[in-house]
């Protein structure tokens, strides 16, 4: 496996992610995508200069002394081939926007599978989350910001510049210094406009992390749970005091940004005024010496109004462009972080078999973290072995779990399977062998036999499924069930789902490693929902439903764990103490005292509790 956590967020160039876009919407939609877009450039380009030189069209057929019936067929004609452009281009503008929006939702899959497949360790640090966040904005703005916009802003700086080369041609053909003329008039007025632009999203950037506090406080000054504090605390007149400042800068902000448009806009009006005196000027001293023709005339007229349009729609799409470039680096730049798993790993040589498991010196420090969690610890699992994980929270044990099934990496040292390091094999088949109930439990919004199987229901086997259920000790309960292992679990995609107690949750989650069969089974905090009677009990129960694995417990109640060969007594992530619960006790070290203080707590509690009774 490659990593590429450690590297600085990386930038690309304008191009580099212009190639890039449009690399992947040939790749995605297919090069009919790219006709599609590439036409619609073409008829925006030619469009507007038809129109553009309709008057001129209809005056050279009334001035050419041609009879009226050729002068209308002319000018119904010309009508027509200019509607059938409207026509066509608003066609292709139609089919541009849905392919690109298909597009985007295209790149959803990308996305969507990166996440899926790339390491757990990546993807649950502070950075891998923030990684993630910002590249999903590049996916899930709209159609007016991310990889849509991107793509089509890219568009609309081709037809633009494309427009402004064609009326330069022509004017140029006419006058080069009315050309200078144009180009400096109409690049001052799309460089203010280009300028606040700019200015305005900066501005935007600033005003929208005062929303997100703004929305922050509304939301919590409404919330139920929030409201009893505001009110028992009197932090009323704080909250309507920050609402106010934000608001108050909320509003200067956007002051700003309406000056910055509002002087832009004097600016350019002052600059048109100034071109249409000299420009209509020029044109008219032309007609007046001969030297231009009436439908000439009115043609360069459409011209010079429309120069100016496509060159503040060639500033307006570069900015546009500049705008999307941050979403487009921050997406790639989630797309190549994490660990890319590599070709040519060996599969596992013991696969579905009992392996022996060894640790060499490892260690582990979480990102941002200034210590180990995990200091050298050396270790070894034996084939078939019942081994437990004990000690206080904050000791390791969760995050020895995630070393040992390949989720996390070793900061340093090594963790063996059969006697070959780890990351020799690929994660699919490390995964393969490895069956693990985390503390975190809950289920996914599907039928429960989903939630078990983790597979298609055409691929469940309907009777290991009941088995596993019958074993995890739940199979009474989803008799019960509406519509048995069919149903839903919770409300979020069926309105008829359940909601299982933690209890029951639990032993589906039991259920469901059960249901894999790998030779490994581990099981953090399994019984952290039921009473100690009942896990004492659960614990009786597992040594049977695990028979010839290998089995990793960690709980929080020692007294559980009796049943393991070996257990291992977690202190500040190192091994403080090893051994079977008889020899821990009598080595009467933090294993046997922290047993003790347990037992005299449990012992209080049911005395409590038969007192009350």
């Amino acid at each position: 496996m490659r990593e590429r956590s450690k590297k600085e967020k990386k930038r690309y160039s304008i191009w580099d992610n212009c190639r890039y876009t449009f690399d992947h919407l040939r790749k995605k939609k297919g090069m009919g995508a790219l006709a599609a877009c590439g036409g619609d450039v073409v008829m925006s380009v030619l469009l507007p200069f038809l129109e553009a030189a309709l008057a001129g069209a209809v005056s050279a057929a009334l001035v050419s002394g041609k009879k009226p019936e050729w002068i209308l067929a002319l000018v119904v004609g010309y009508v027509i081939l200019l509607q059938g452009a409207r026509l066509g281009q608003g066609h292709l503008r139609q089919l541009r926007i849905e392919v690109l929006f298909m597009f985007r939702a295209s790149m959803m899959d990308d996305y969507y599978e990166k996440i899926l497949r790339m390491d757990g360790q990546s993807l649950e640090s502070a950075k891998g989350q923030k990684k993630r966040a910002a590249a999903e904005r590049n996916l899930y703005s709209g159609n007016e910001q991310g990889i849509e916009a991107y793509a089509a802003n890219y568009l609309e700086l081709f037809f633009n510049l494309g427009g402004l080369i064609l009326y330069g041609v022509i004017v140029g053909r006419s006058s080069l210094a009315l050309l200078g003329l144009l180009l400096v008039q109409s690049g001052l007025s799309s460089c203010f406009q280009f300028m606040a632009g700019k200015n305005a999203y900066k501005t935007s950037e600033a005003a929208n992390k005062y929303w997100r506090d703004f929305q922050y406080l509304r939301r919590e000054s409404i919330l139920p749970e929030s409201g009893k504090d505001l009110r028992i605390y009197r932090m009323d007149q704080w909250f309507l005091r920050r609402f106010f400042e934000w608001l108050d800068k909320i509003e200067k902000l956007c002051d700003k940004e309406g000056t910055g448009f509002m002087l832009a806009g004097i600016l350019e009006k002052l600059l048109s005024f100034g071109r249409n005196v000299l420009v209509y000027g020029y044109l008219i001293l032309e007609m007046i010496q001969g030297n231009l023709t009436l439908p000439a005339f009115l043609l360069y007229v459409g011209i010079v109004s429309g120069f100016e349009a496509w060159m503040n729609g060639l500033f307006e799409g570069m900015q546009k462009i500049f705008e999307n470039e941050k979403l487009m680096d921050d997406y790639r730049d989630f797309m190549e972080f994490g660990v890319v798993e590599e070709e040519g790993k060996l599969p596992v040589e013991r696969a579905g078999l009992s392996h022996e498991i060894r640790l060499e010196n490892v260690c582990f420090r979480y990102e941002g973290n200034d210590r180990d969690t995990l200091h050298n610890i050396n270790l070894t699992i034996k084939p078939g072995e019942r081994l437990a994980l004990v000690g206080l929270n904050g000791a390791g044990k969760t995050t020895l779990i995630k070393l040992l099934c390949g989720l996390f990496r070793p900061t340093a040292g090594n963790i063996y399977l059969d006697g070959e390091k780890l990351q020799t094999f690929s994660q699919k088949e490390v995964f393969r062998e490895f069956s693990v109930v985390f503390q975190e439990i809950f289920a996914f919004s599907f039928p429960l036999g989903a939630n078990v199987c983790c597979c298609e229901e055409r691929d469940e086997d309907e009777r290991r499924l009941r088995g596993s259920l019958e074993k995890a000790g739940v199979w009474e309960k989803v008799k019960t069930l509406p519509k048995g292992v069919r149903t839903a679990m919770n409300k979020d995609l069926d309105e008829e789902g359940v909601s299982l107690s933690g209890g029951e949750l639990q032993k589906l989650m039991l259920a469901r490693a059960l249901y894999k069969d790998a030779p490994v089974v581990i099981l953090d905090e399994p019984t952290a929902a039921l009473d100690p009677i009942a896990e004492s009990e659960m614990y009786g129960k597992y040594d049977e439903m695990i028979r010839g694995k290998t089995g990793i417990f960690i709980s929080h109640r020692l007294s559980s764990t009796r049943f393991c060969d070996r257990i291992l007594f977690m202190e500040k992530g190192r091994i403080a103490e090893e051994g079977s619960h008889q020899e821990l006790m009598e080595r009467k070290g933090a294993y046997a005292e922290l047993f003790h203080l347990q037992a005299r707590y449990y012992q209080q509690k049911r005395q409590e509790e038969e007192s009350y009774a």
